[in-house]
C-alpha cells in the first residue's frame, strides 16, 4: 500500500513569491488532509515563520527549517529510535546545522578581514528586512529569529563571491542561493533533512510503501529534490524553471507558484493523466 509524503518549499512554490498567499493551493491541501497525506514544509524560513504558515494551512506534519538546519517533529508523532534529539516545547528537534552564534562569529570575521560588500540579517533592522522581503513588520521580526542560518545580500563581484565561498568551505561552512537571498549555513541542506524524515516515516510505518514527492523552485531545493521519488520543479513567475542538473526524470509545472503546486500535487496523488503545458525534463 502506497503512502505519499509531500516535501515542499514555501516561497515561490506553495506560496506566491510576491504576496506570500496560498489560496490557489487550498483545494489541494484539503484533498491531502482528507487522505491523511503528510505535507512536510522544507524551507529556508525560521521555526517561528513556519509555525505561522502551518497554522494558516492546517498542517500537522513535521517540518524542516532554515535549509535543513533542524527537523521539528511534534511529540509522539514518529518513532525516533536511533536518533539524537532535544525536547523543545511541543517538539522533538533533530539539530543538523551549525549554531547561529558560530555562523555570526564567522560572518563577522570574514567580512571584517576581506571587506566584502554584503549585509546579513543580523546587521539589518527589522524595517530593512521587511523592505527586502516584502513582509509586514511583524512577519519580518519572525524572519529575523534565526537559529541555524544567516541570509544575506551580496553586492560585490562574481569573483569575490567565489572567494567568499572558498573561505566558508575552509571553515567548514557553506552558502546556498534561495529565491531572494544567499544563505550562510553549516554542513546541512534540505536533502539531508529529508533523508532523516524518510527514514523515520519508514520505521514508524514499516508496512507502508512510502513514496516521497518533492516540490521546489530554487537552487537550494536541489538537495531535497534529489532525495524524493517524484521531484517537481515549480515554474517561476518569469516563465523559467530552475536548472536542476543531475536530477532525472523531473516534472516541470506548467503554472507558477501555488497554482502549479496544486495542479501537480493533485495529478500525482490522484494519478491523473498529465495536462499539456508542463513537461517532464
Amino acid at each position: 500500500m502506497r503512502q505519499f509524503v509531500i516535501f515542499t518549499d514555501l516561497d515561490g512554490t506553495l506560496m506566491d513569491h510576491d504576496t506570500y498567499e496560498f489560496q490557489e493551493a487550498e483545494t489541494a491541501l484539503e484533498v491531502l488532509r482528507r487522505q491523511s497525506i503528510p505535507v512536510v514544509i522544507c524551507s529556508s524560513k525560521t521555526r517561528a515563520e513556519i509555525e505561522v504558515c502551518r497554522r494558516r494551512m492546517g498542517l500537522k506534519a513535521p517540518f524542516i527549517v532554515e535549509n535543513g538546519g533542524a527537523v521539528f517533529i511534534p511529540r509522539d508523532m514518529l518513532n525516533l529510535k536511533g536518533e539524537s534529539f532535544v525536547a523543545r516545547g511541543d517538539y522533538h528537534v533533530l539539530e543538523l546545522g551549525a549554531p547561529y552564534a558560530v555562523l555570526r562569529n564567522t560572518w563577522e570575521a570574514i567580512k571584517n578581514a576581506e571587506r566584502f560588500r554584503m549585509r546579513g540579517f543580523s546587521e539589518m533592522r527589522v524595517e530593512e528586512i521587511g523592505k527586502l522581503t516584502g513582509l509586514p513588520i511583524e512577519e519580518a521580526r519572525l524572519a529575523a529569529m534565526r537559529e541555524y542560518s544567516e541570509p544575506f545580500v551580496f553586492s560585490d563581484t562574481a569573483e569575490r563571491l567565489q572567494r567568499l565561498e572558498r573561505l566558508l568551505e575552509q571553515r567548514g561552512l557553506q552558502m546556498t542561493k534561495g529565491g531572494r537571498f544567499y544563505h550562510l549555513l553549516g554542513q546541512n541542506d534540505k536533502g539531508k533533512a529529508v533523508q532523516v524524515l524518510k527514514k523515520l516515516y519508514a520505521q514508524t510505518y514499516p508496512r507502508m510503501k512510502l513514496w516521497a514527492v518533492g516540490l521546489g523552485d530554487s537552487a537550494n531545493d536541489i538537495p531535497m529534490l534529489k532525495q524524493v521519488d517524484t521531484p517537481v520543479v515549480i515554474r517561476k513567475k518569469t516563465g523559467q524553471w530552475e536548472d536542476l542538473q543531475g536530477i532525472s526524470p523531473v516534472v516541470q509545472s506548467a503554472k507558477p507558484g501555488p497554482r502549479g503546486w496544486a495542479e501537480e500535487v493533485l495529478r500525482i496523488v490522484l494519478q491523473a493523466p498529465r495536462k499539456s503545458g508542463g513537461r517532464p525534463a
